[in-house]
């Protein structure tokens, strides 16, 4: 009888340090010190820029570049990347091996590219999956890992009301910077200093 309890211990730790390495998000800014204090870097993209459709877009470059795309190709409108087709999933793609947060404003839109509420499942490539209730415009959702690099992140349909597309309308990527970049950052700090003294 005195093992169950030890038994029950060892269970918890080994189900509690399985999802121990994500780290999830509802508030920007509480992602940024996030970002912050796991070291990283980090790189806002708004989409305003992208326009037409297309069967991806990128954007980025380096350690934070990023891919868009469906299955049936996506579409830049009213300042969102959206897929093109209702009910596809949205995927960006990281391949750097450098990212270890992404967060954003992740939502519905209409076919004219207005906001609209529901549930999302959003995924990221370890299988990591989170059920979110988009309820505004600016409803925030983001991750930060601990273990493994993020290669992937999905914006997929659970519920939402009348014809409507996965779509993203701003995204933070918190990367590892080269160690070239940390050097050079060093070496700016030191030119401050002398020029100051």
């Amino acid at each position: 009888m005195r093992t169950f309890p030890f038994v029950a211990a060892v269970a918890t730790f080994i189900s509690a340090s399985t999802f121990a390495s994500v780290l999830v998000f509802d508030n920007s800014q509480v992602f940024d010190a996030g970002l912050l204090d796991s070291s990283l870097a980090n790189f806002g993209q708004t989409f305003e820029s992208y326009s037409g459709s297309s069967a991806f877009f990128t954007g980025g470059t380096g350690a934070y570049a990023w891919k868009a795309s469906s299955a049936n190709g996506v579409l830049g409108q009213a300042g969102v990347v959206q897929t093109l087709t209702a009910t596809d999933t949205l995927k960006f793609e990281f391949s750097s091996g450098n990212v270890y947060g992404v967060g954003g404003q992740f939502h519905y839109v209409d076919a004219a590219g207005a906001y609209k509420s529901g549930l999302m499942k959003i995924k990221l490539s370890d299988g990591t999956t989170f059920i979110r209730s988009i309820s505004s415009q600016t409803t925030f959702s983001g991750f930060i890992t601990t273990g493994a690099s993020i290669s992937s992140l999905e914006l997929s349909h659970i519920g939402s009301t009348g014809i409507t597309f996965s779509a993203a309308e701003s995204m933070t990527i918190g990367y590892v910077p080269a160690p070239g970049a940390f050097a050079l950052l060093g070496l700016a700090g030191v030119v401050i200093r002398r020029r100051r003294a």
